[in-house]
């Protein structure tokens, strides 16, 4: 069989198999190759635009229509699944805000929470960071994200990314996004409780308050009503700022200058 005959057959096979993502083992079996066989038609599927290799031994079939584009950019759940599926993780921070659609300009990296850090670093072209987490707060708040990859709801990925802004983009970013997402307050204060995410749940309380983001502005309420004063950016410095006492954040600036970010 002409090797060009040989690579659509398996293009085929792979597809027919479900196996939208896959690896070099599958194609020796699917493609009955030895090793360098399958390696080598790998490279000239790759080179072809029709295959992504997303990291070392991990492929995806591009989807129709995305030749010339890096997988992990349509899809972030294509490149996380066909590595991660198998092991705990969760699409997480401002990866997770891209994914439910709450980011102006998309992210150059892919924030993954895990268990364990891997020595991965990059998938499908982009830079991977990782975020240790236990196990059991892996779970917390994730959602099916497809093609195996899970990802943090809408609450949660608000509410982590208030809890460590830096890994959003920044505390504008957190609140833009809050001020676009549809999700219920009810969730995002129970899963606030079962993780103790007292900071974050205040920060995003004061943001909704001062701005008067509805619904939210009148659906959360502190978890505390005492404790320490929390930085509603904890990159700035307060010289300047003024003391939200009602959830307590010190804000480094004005609400009119969040207000005109959350605006654009």
């Amino acid at each position: 069989m002409a090797l060009r005959a040989r690579s659509a057959q398996l293009l085929d096979d792979l597809a027919a198999a479900g196996k939208e993502a896959f690896t070099t083992a599958d194609v020796e079996q699917l493609g009955e190759l030895s090793p360098q066989a399958a390696s080598n038609m790998l490279t000239r599927l790759v080179g072809l635009g029709l295959v992504d290799r997303v990291a070392r031994g991990r492929y995806v079939l591009r989807p129709f229509g995305a030749l010339g584009t890096r997988a992990a950019a349509e899809d972030i759940a294509l490149a996380v699944g066909a590595v991660f599926s198998r092991r705990s993780h969760r699409i997480a921070y401002r990866s997770a805000l891209e994914l439910h659609g709450l980011l102006e300009h998309p992210s150059r990296s892919i924030v993954l929470a895990v268990g364990s850090r891997p020595s991965l670093r990059e998938l499908s072209g982009r830079r991977v960071r990782f975020v240790l987490e236990r196990p059991g707060r892996i779970e917390v708040g994730a959602i099916p994200a497809g093609h195996g990859a899970r990802v943090s709801s809408v609450e949660r990925a608000i509410l982590e990314s208030a809890a460590r802004p830096a890994l959003a983009g920044g505390i504008e970013v957190v609140a833009a996004a809050l001020a676009r997402a549809q999700m219920g307050p009810a969730e995002l204060d129970h899963i606030a409780r079962q993780l103790g995410a007292r900071s974050a749940l205040h920060r995003l309380g004061s943001i909704a308050e001062t701005l008067e983001l509805d619904p939210l502005k009148a659906q959360l309420d502190p978890l505390s009503s005492v404790g320490r004063v929390i930085q509603l950016d904890p990159e700035a410095g307060n010289d300047d700022g003024w003391l939200d006492t009602r959830w307590g954040v010190e804000w480094p600036f004005s609400a009119d200058e969040l207000a005109e970010v959350v605006r654009r």
